[in-house]
């Protein structure tokens, strides 16, 4: 029998829950706007000749593209395909860190681009992938237990997204469950390689968002990633709850200081909003709002992913 008593109560849950739900699903284009919008202009104007600075570029002006709309932004990037496409890979993992955003940008703009901008854009990526997959030190950085193998992983999963393979999705997947949850997180919901490092702090933050990213790129409706946990509980959700307290107080972190750059940490974290939204948790969202959005250029290469708003947002053609 449905009582008064019973009525409110369960109004009250509805309310909380779409609460709840409105919190940790936050209008980043509404934060982020006045933050692009600020960069756009040197980004309009940038004639970038290195990969990192490329992906800066394009990214900027992708989201800018995004929130306004005005085609000139769109073809501002496709200027650059002839530049960014003559570039080749190195053989440091963490220097192809620039396309996953990359992947993810181009992803906004197969409308604006022509048949032959694309097809050389599609075969530039083809060549990342074959590297990637069948290079001797990138296959050893895919199977390394450090932040190294979490950079492969993201940008194998941000090229086989924007082409839509779906075998090569599947395959990151299985390996982001294993070996990448066992070889790098243990109980505690530590990074114990990047402990080990002479920037633990800062490297600890880094695979975090490299994590993050890959999981916001592979997760979906029909594979619950965000979800998953070993036998023993360790997921990103262990990393998340781990990370959260020393993200919101720096003092808190107990293991030793960072050798360089301790006090510039830790910066607006793409991967608190990531988990913030899959979790249901609006506190990590409300810090990660709160965080420095500016980066400071001695620890910009710590920063995998610039602009958030081109991770969560659905491209037109599902891609």
């Amino acid at each position: 029998m449905l009582t008064r008593r019973n009525f409110l109560a369960a109004s009250a849950s509805t309310l909380i829950a779409a609460r709840l739900r409105a919190q940790s699903s936050p209008d980043v284009a509404s934060i982020e706007r006045s933050r692009i919008l600020a960069a756009a202009p040197a980004a309009l104007a940038a004639k970038p000749t290195t990969l990192p600075d490329l992906s800066t570029t394009i990214v900027t002006l992708t989201a800018t593209f995004l929130l306004t709309k005005d085609d000139k932004y769109a073809k501002r990037v496709l200027s650059h395909l002839d530049v960014l496409t003559a570039i080749r890979p190195g053989q440091d993992v963490l220097t192809l860190i620039p396309i996953a955003e990359i992947a993810i940008a181009f992803r906004f703009l197969v409308d604006s681009a022509s048949a032959s901008q694309l097809s050389k854009l599609d075969e530039w990526f083809l060549g990342i992938k074959l590297f990637l997959n069948a290079d001797p030190e990138m296959t050893l950085a895919r199977d390394r237990h450090d932040h190294r193998a979490s950079a492969w992983l993201l940008v194998s999963s941000a090229i086989a997204r924007y082409q839509r393979d779906d075998t090569a999705l599947d395959a990151c997947r299985r390996i982001f469950r294993k070996p990448t949850l066992r070889n790098q997180i243990n109980q505690q919901g530590q990074f114990p390689e990047e402990l080990a490092t002479a920037n633990p702090y800062r490297n600890t933050l880094f695979n975090f968002d490299l994590l993050c990213g890959t999981c916001q790129l592979l997760a979906s409706p029909f594979d619950l990633l965000w979800d998953y946990e070993l036998i023993d509980g360790i997921g990103l959700r262990v990393i998340a709850a781990a990370l959260y307290p020393v993200i919101a107080d720096r003092s808190k972190w107990a293991a030793v200081s960072d050798a360089e750059h301790f006090h510039d940490l830790p910066g607006r974290r793409p991967g608190l909003l990531f988990a913030g939204r899959a979790y249901k948790r609006p506190e990590y969202i409300d810090l990660w709002r709160s965080l420095q959005p500016e980066i400071p250029p001695a620890i910009a290469e710590s920063f995998p992913i610039r602009e958030p708003l081109l991770w969560i947002t659905r491209a037109q053609h599902g891609l």
